[in-house]
């Protein structure tokens, strides 16, 4: 008798079943890929729906968005795949060429739109999302690559990153925030819309097109649009007033916040706004923080009147208020702010003209000095708060005779600065310290001025995705791509575009997980335990979804083959991991399903 081979296997479950159960069953991604994607007749193995959620569970398990690394992935695990997809994956499912391709249908924009638009409807359908408030924001992504001759859509630009070495692309997101309402659920606004654009693109002009296709998936009225001071444009303002006007409701009205920029007139009337609050002329309202019942600021508000032109709807007028606030906790960071700012700018002028020595630059010419230190008051942003006078100072030095050389004078020239705080300039800067214009069109009866206070504070909701867009699991910047690559129609930069839309995707699962899991902490009025590594005692009631996926970064598939015996252990769950399936919606044996006994090996 020969004794039987023995083979041992190992795979990595991990958080797969989760991710997988998460996306196909509650959000069902797969099946609203392919209703926009359809398979070739004769195609085998994974749909497009299969193969791009596959590769999203393995952005968001190895945080790694790289093409090349998901087939390799995939060859360590086949058994979990097979048994979370219904179907092996085969050695051609999640090539590089395949997974380009992907990228390439959802850089389409008419694919993406069509997506969005299913996607966003399942997630407000099936977690009873009531959208009543939309947050926008750009954010943008450092790319390793392009060329000055060639680049369309990696551009030079601002930098949010504070890279303006790179080029760059940009994104505007925008998303729905139904998780402000009660603080224990607050975790990060879930992204229903993202556009990609070059990134030396001005972000003003990029809202009125986010909030138009918006609305073919969101509540065409009684949204609260809230964005930052590039979303103040009267064009985009008055497209949301004339879209209230246009969808006639009694009770529904579209609403935008959000601060004013500080141009055109704006400066001279916050002066005048400013002016009639300090002296009395108006009586402040106080403006509460809800939690802990502090004192967050103080300010009153006006009324306008404003016109504009529609393309589609014609002449707008419409009443706007102008909400006027000060901040004392924002006015004093302004003060430190601007007393550092005066410091090392007076630093720096000074050490323009040092005393004379070896090595020391001496200014000999007004023009050049002047240009160096506008420079510098512009750079710290003090014009007008500092006198900088330039002085001509001259040296006789006397020479004695040499050879035929008669003694004489030598007479040389440079120029000094002497630089002294403007007081009064300074005083008036200080005193506009602190204090923000908002504008907003809805009635006092939808947003108060304490409700607008609030809401524009939360605005760290949509950045919380931004930074989780640019950083682990999805990491998107920095990229590294060789070139732009483009569709055969050449208008597309596949790729790059088709990634953001997939990481995108990603955010949306994670801030979902986090909204369930608090969502029945706080129903239950529970809290977890053992989510934070040396502090098995800490508890908390606002897991975030990272801490939540890493518990299962221990859980292991072991296939022992003896023979044609095949026998399969999993790592058993613990207490934490059964707890937080049940709270994730998940059915309880979502992992034990993948121990299937068999007398002879399956074919993955």
């Amino acid at each position: 008798m020969t004794t039987p081979s023995l083979e041992l296997t190992h795979e990595l479950v991990e958080d797969i079943p989760i991710l997988m159960h998460f996306m196909c069953t509650q959000l069902e991604l797969d099946k609203a890929v392919d209703a926009v994607l359809p398979q070739h007749g004769n195609h085998q193995g994974l749909s497009w729906g299969q193969m791009l959620v596959t590769w999203l569970t393995h952005i968001l398990s190895e945080g790694d968005h790289h093409m090349y690394h998901v087939q390799a992935w995939a060859d360590r695990c086949p058994r979990t795949l097979a048994r979370c997809l219904g179907q092996t994956v085969s050695a051609t499912d999640l090539t590089d060429d395949r997974l380009a391709e992907g990228l390439g249908h959802l850089s389409r924009p008419e694919v993406w739109t069509e997506l969005e638009k299913r996607v966003n409807q399942q997630m407000v359908r099936v977690y009873r999302l009531t959208p009543e408030r939309v947050r926008l924001d750009t954010t943008t992504a450092s790319v390793y690559a392009g060329s000055d001759e060639t680049a369309v859509l990696f551009q030079r630009g601002h930098s949010k990153d504070h890279r303006p070495d790179l080029r760059q692309l940009k994104v505007m997101l925008a998303a729905l925030d139904p998780l402000g309402v009660t603080p224990a659920l607050a975790a990060g606004a879930s992204v229903v819309g993202a556009d990609v654009v070059p990134g030396n693109r001005a972000d003003d002009g990029l809202y009125l097109p986010m909030i138009q296709r918006l609305q073919t998936s969101l509540p065409e009225t009684g949204l609260l649009y809230i964005g930052d001071s590039k979303m103040g444009a009267l064009a985009t303002r008055a497209y949301v007033q004339a879209t209230r006007n246009f969808y006639t409701c009694a009770c529904a009205q579209c609403r935008c916040l959000m601060p004013l920029a500080q141009v055109g007139h704006l400066p001279e009337q916050l002066a005048a706004w400013v002016a009639a609050a300090v002296s009395g002329q108006v009586k402040l309202q106080p403006v509460r923080d809800p939690a802990d019942k502090g004192l967050l600021g103080e300010g009153y508000e006006i009324t306008r009147v404003l016109n504009n032109e529609v393309a589609g709807h014609g002449p707008v007028r419409w009443t706007e208020r102008v909400l006027i606030l000060h901040s004392e906790s924002l006015a004093e960071a302004g003060r430190r702010g601007l007393r550092q700012r005066l410091t090392s700018t007076q630093t720096e002028i000074l050490a323009l003209t040092p005393e004379r020595g070896r090595g020391r630059k001496q200014y000999t010419e007004r023009a050049p000095l002047q240009a160096a230190v506008d420079e510098i008051l512009e750079r710290h942003k003090v014009l007008g708060l500092l006198t900088v006078e330039l002085k001509l100072e001259t040296t006789d030095r006397p020479v004695r005779a040499y050879a035929d050389q008669p003694a004489r004078t030598e007479t040389t020239h440079r120029y000094r600065v002497a630089v002294t705080e403007n007081p009064a300039a300074v005083a008036e800067y200080e005193h506009l310290l602190g204090w923000r214009a908002f504008a907003t069109n809805a009635f006092k009866s939808h947003l108060s001025l304490p409700q607008a206070v609030l809401a524009y504070r939360e605005e760290w909701l949509i950045e919380r995705d931004c930074a989780r867009l640019k950083g682990r699991p999805l990491s998107l910047g920095p990229l590294w791509l060789a070139r732009e690559d483009t569709c055969t129609c050449g208008k597309c930069r596949c790729h790059a575009i088709g990634l953001v839309h997939l990481l995108t995707l990603g955010a949306r699962v994670l801030a979902l997980v986090e909204h369930q899991v608090r969502q029945r902490l706080q129903a239950g009025q529970r809290t977890l335990a053992g989510l934070y590594p040396g502090q098995p005692r800490r508890v908390t009631d606002r897991p975030t979804t990272e801490r939540l996926l890493k518990t299962f970064k221990q859980v292991i598939l072991t296939v022992i083959v003896v023979g044609r015996q095949v026998q399969v252990h999993l790592t058993p769950l613990s207490k934490l991991q059964s707890t937080i399936l049940k709270d994730l919606g998940c059915p309880p044996d979502l992992y034990s399903r993948l121990v299937v006994q068999s007398q002879k090996p399956p074919k993955i």
